[in-house]
């Protein structure tokens, strides 16, 4: 039995031993495979260097006879980091090279495998060459079974362009249950104001998200071209899309969309209100000025403050509105307007001339802190007198308060 026992305990030593060798000789060889690298990709780089600075071209040994496979993968490495930034005589040079050797047409391939990573690791670097040749392959890409090898299939088709790559990430877009349509909007985007037209096209026949999605993609991009388009967008049923609608006429900023925008503050949904006033704000649409003063009284919070501070961005135009809206019968509308003149600048700048020796001024400054005393209360009163860096003006505003409760107190 104890002969048994020390045999047991001399296998799990040996055992151990045996793993701990293992661990050691495999750090060992990461160790010594990493310094070769390093050093045979230096040598490479300069290899490199010389080859695309050479006139004429004079490809060195290291590219034509690559000492496998070390040598190989890290010169084709060395191309991919290079493309993206370099000018087209290196660039052509070295998809020269990758071409002739083999590599496009093994990530071809590649795009086929059964390797999930294998399939993904090629879509992204064929997208990196941007060569017309692979088009093709990366649209059928674009129906693999796996999620991330699409996304890398469709940024790729991003980064190469042109009709047939726009219309396929399009056509991906409205496949709302297998991509995530954000993210192939943005690679739109990315493409620039030539897709606007073609997604204009493609929106009927989207579904809700993706119609979102593409509104969203023509108000980064788009231009007046867009306009008339997106004011018809203005009468859709769903009011997301209205909503989205009337943001992107603000952001692309074509002064025709003011009527509509004027029209969609009387939306019965408070997010096409909403927007249409911050839209009127962008557009700088100062004939709208009584239109966004009346949306101060609205129901909706974000409405009245998006309609505020429309009329602050309106310039002197919209801060006269928004200061006599200070004495409105209606409390939204009031505080509304007080918080835009407060973060615009406008209120201190119009009570500052209580500390000024022209009566004139002073007079003015002195009226509107009245209207403040007889629609706001004490505390809120306090607040806008605390928040005053000038002192002077701290003390001039105590002292108009303090004799304005001395009369009310004499009167009573």
């Amino acid at each position: 039995m104890r002969a048994i026992v020390a045999i047991v305990i001399l296998l799990l030593v040996l055992l151990l031993a045996g793993l701990i060798v293992y661990i050691l000789a495999d750090r060992a060889w990461s160790v010594i495979k990493a310094r070769y690298e390093l050093r045979r990709r230096a040598v490479l780089a300069a290899a490199m260097d010389r080859w695309l600075a050479s006139e004429p071209e004079q490809r060195p040994d290291e590219f034509l006879r690559p000492r496998p496979p070390f040598d190989r993968a890290l010169a084709v490495q060395l191309c991919l980091e290079r493309l993206p930034a370099s000018d087209e005589r290196s660039r052509s040079r070295m998809l020269d090279w990758l071409e002739n050797s083999g590599q496009v047409a093994s990530w071809l391939r590649d795009l086929s495998a059964r390797s999930t990573w294998i399939r993904a690791s090629a879509a992204e670097n064929l997208g990196i060459l941007r060569i017309p040749q692979v088009l093709d392959a990366l649209v059928r890409a674009l129906g693999d079974p796996v999620f991330d090898v699409r996304m890398r299939a469709a940024k790729a088709l991003g980064a190469l362009g042109g009709a047939q790559a726009r219309q396929a990430l399009i056509a991906t877009l409205s496949e709302e249950n297998r991509w995530s349509v954000i993210r192939i909007a943005d690679l739109l985007a990315e493409m620039g104001p030539v897709v606007v037209e073609e997604l204009i096209d493609a929106i009927p026949t989207m579904g809700r998200a993706s119609r979102l999605a593409a509104l969203d993609v023509i108000a980064q991009v788009g231009n007046n071209d867009a306009t008339p388009f997106l004011s018809a967008e203005l009468d859709e049923l769903d009011r997301d899309v209205r909503a989205r609608a009337a943001s992107a006429l603000g952001q692309i900023g074509d002064e025709r969309a003011i009527p509509g925008l004027v029209n969609a503050l009387h939306d019965p949904e408070w997010p096409v209100r909403a927007m249409a006033a911050k839209a009127l704000g962008r557009l700088n649409a100062r004939a709208a000025g009584s239109e966004l003063a009346a949306s101060l009284r609205d129901r909706e919070w974000w409405v009245r403050a998006n309609a505020a501070e429309a009329l602050a961005q309106l310039g002197p135009d919209g801060l006269d509105v928004l200061t006599l809206m200070l004495d409105d019968q209606d409390a939204f509308a009031r505080d509304s307007a007080l918080a835009a003149l407060e973060a615009s600048g406008e209120l201190t700048r119009q009570l500052m001339p209580l500390t000024s020796s022209d009566a004139g001024s002073r007079q003015d400054a002195i009226r509107l802190l009245k209207v403040l005393t007889s629609r706001v209360s004490g505390h809120r009163l306090a607040a806008i007198r605390d928040l005053q860096r000038d002192e002077q003006l701290r003390s001039a505003i105590d002292s108009v308060l303090s004799r304005a409760n001395a009369r009310e107190e004499a009167v009573s």
